[in-house]
């Protein structure tokens, strides 16, 4: 009895590593930002933007809590993925939170916003992202310039 049960164990433990949340990739995505309705001010939705950057690019960089900005429908302008959320987790995921980035600068201008910064491997990138209740409703990153005013 005690080889059918040490052999049982032995079988369900890829089960349970499975099941236990990991790092990037592996974890299960935060709950998608739901629109505000009323909208948020400007100056609160500058304010998110704000938020966002910061774990974004930041300090406090964490691709789990940029992803609580970002609305579950959002479009994604990237030819590589797909429009939602859901698509593009599965691509930064398993690699954002290790991989070195440097901000350089960041704007907003309702219900626009920009953020410039240097990714390991990638080069300089400009982020574009369109805000809607509060939320990130849009996303553009192929050849966006750094608005000049």
């Amino acid at each position: 009895m005690r080889v059918l049960t040490w052999f049982t164990a032995l079988l369900a433990t890829p089960l349970v590593v499975l099941a236990v949340p990991q790092r990037g990739g592996g974890k299960a995505a935060p709950t998608p930002c739901k629109r505000q309705s009323p909208p948020p001010s400007e100056a609160e939705t500058k304010a998110r933007f704000d938020a966002f950057v910061e774990v974004f690019v930041g300090k406090q960089k964490s691709i789990y809590k940029s992803f609580e900005y970002i609305a579950a429908d959002y479009i994604n302008h990237n030819p590589m993925a797909k429009n939602g959320s859901a698509s593009a987790w599965g691509i930064l995921s398993p690699i954002w939170d290790n991989t070195k980035h440097t901000y350089i600068r960041s704007t907003f201008k309702s219900p626009m916003s920009w953020v410039n910064y240097k990714s390991g491997g990638m080069g300089e990138i400009v982020d574009r992202f369109r805000w809607d209740g509060g939320c990130i409703a849009e996303h553009w990153d192929q050849g966006e310039r750094y608005p000049s005013s």
